[in-house]
């Protein structure tokens, strides 16, 4: 098969990428080059997508799947696929759980509401705040995609990602800190409820979506009440080896204090604040053939590729809690128990 991701040098373009080379197809990507090189085997081009003369080395190239990875402005994704449209078969297009204006305050389903945003918008109106500018535009470029590949689109919806060369600074963040070891301060319930998905599931699902006719929106994440905190932190521990102590810091304590939710403490929003931040609906997209891996494989690979990263200084992402912010919570939660 003759693939293109449009990126392909990160995180969930370098799975896809790689997950076609094990296959035997043949890849090209198109990226700017400044996050280094795809692997070996690769045809790589590169150009700002932005600019209509780099753009035009992809004219005229025959392909059976573009995914593309790094599509955040419609007008920017439109010119793309309408360069692509009489030489490509099919075109995933890698969108956001942030189309949805009611995310996360409801549950989501694929049938509900979308930010109404057009298929050539440039920007986001100005009064929309937080995740809303990113949700709209994406929305936007789901409608490029299938302005330009109509019936033969595929829109993948991502919710929280995970898996190896995630540079986010997240999952990253609870292995590097539990492998250290002491005590710990970890947002709890350990009941909550979480789910998230490995890129290295995604990635054979959207390659394949066109010649399995997988066409439409597609919610991409785990199922609900995939795993929890307790069972995540407890997995970290040992996949690390780490004899850390877990200190459990309630909402109240959280909130109290200011937390920065999903930066100063990554994968968390306050539950009480935003109770549907994992209750998505991907029941279509696990019945259209989608596999999702036990979480312990999911956490030995993205250790064993932080080990290796973090001694050629391969991280970045400046999430989680300062020494003394985490250790003013474990003092704030034990006195108030």
């Amino acid at each position: 098969m003759r693939v293109l991701v449009i990126g392909g040098t990160r995180f969930l373009g370098a799975a896809v990428v790689a997950e076609a080379l094990a296959r035997g197809d043949e890849v090209t990507t198109f990226a700017r080059g400044v996050s280094g090189e795809p692997p070996p085997g690769v045809t790589a081009l590169h150009g700002d997508r932005e600019d209509p003369s780099a753009l035009e080395q992809l004219r005229g190239r025959e392909f059976d799947v573009v995914v593309d990875t790094s599509g955040y402005t419609p007008s920017v994704v439109g010119a793309s696929a309408r360069v692509l449209a009489d030489t490509a078969a099919h075109y995933v297009f890698v969108s956001t759980i942030n189309v949805y204006p009611d995310f996360p305050d409801q549950p989501i389903t694929a049938a509900s509401r979308v930010w109404d945003c057009p298929p050539d918008a440039s920007q986001a109106p100005p009064e929309l705040t937080g995740a809303g500018p990113y949700g709209y535009l994406k929305a936007g470029c789901e409608r490029a995609a299938e302005q330009h590949f109509p019936g033969r689109s595929t829109l993948v919806r991502a919710g929280l990602l995970i898996g190896p060369r995630d540079n986010l600074g997240r999952l990253t963040y609870w292995l590097d800190r539990i492998a250290r070891g002491g005590r710990v301060a970890v947002p709890g319930p350990p009941e909550w409820e979480l789910a998230f998905m490995d890129v290295r599931d995604l990635a054979p699902w959207m390659l394949d979506a066109g010649t399995d006719k997988h066409t439409g929106a597609y919610n991409a994440s785990g199922p609900r009440g995939m795993t929890t905190y307790g069972e995540l932190f407890g997995t970290a521990k040992a996949v690390t080896g780490s004899a850390a102590e877990l200190v459990w810091i309630p909402e109240d304590v959280l909130v109290k204090h200011e937390v920065r939710a999903w930066s100063e403490v990554p994968l968390w929003l306050p539950p009480t604040t935003y109770p549907h931040t994992f209750d998505i609906d991907v029941r279509p997209i696990l019945d259209a053939g989608l596999r999702v891996r036990p979480i312990a494989e999911s956490l030995e690979a993205t250790w064993a590729w932080q080990r290796a990263a973090d001694a050629v200084g391969g991280l970045d992402g400046p999430n989680g809690l300062s020494p003394e912010r985490e250790a003013a919570l474990i003092t704030a939660t034990e006195e108030s128990a």
